[in-house]
């Protein structure tokens, strides 16, 4: 009777426990990163969301309305010229940037933004630049 080489019973387990050590601690670290940058990606397109339904409310509403942008600032003062003005509030441990090169715009009746610029803000330890196009009144973000 031939006898082949093999791996014995305990050699196998020694072999899957570092097997299930090495998955254990590569499925918890990673999830950590992809959720706050995923939370981060959130809060700045929410951001967008908000300016967009602000555009789509002066065209539906036939009126202007503008965003003040402070340095510094958790909050954008939103500025309608027959309504009770409630600031967008940013998420905690965020704050506008004096980089801004742009201190207000206004959404005019047919939903064009006034002047091009950049609205610079940081949020935890990213930095995110929110570019405001003249055109159509476009929005869109990148992170710095």
């Amino acid at each position: 009777m031939l006898i082949k080489p093999a791996f014995t019973y305990l050699e196998m387990l020694l072999v899957l426990s570092i097997i299930t050590i090495i998955l254990y601690i590569q499925l918890n670290l990673n999830p950590v990163n992809i959720i706050t940058n995923n939370s981060e990606q959130h809060q700045i397109r929410h951001l967008i969301m908000q300016f967009e339904y602000l555009k789509s409310k002066a065209i539906k509403d036939n009126q202007s309305i503008a965003l003040v942008f402070n340095d510094f600032s958790s909050k954008i003062i939103v500025n309608e010229q027959y309504l009770k003005n409630n600031p967008l509030t940013l998420p905690q441990k965020s704050y506008i940037l004096p980089q801004t090169n742009i201190k207000f715009i206004t959404f005019d009746k047919s939903g064009n933004i006034n002047r091009f610029g950049s609205l610079y803000i940081k949020f935890n330890e990213s930095t995110y630049r929110i570019i405001f196009h003249i055109e159509k009144g476009r929005i869109r973000y990148e992170k710095i």
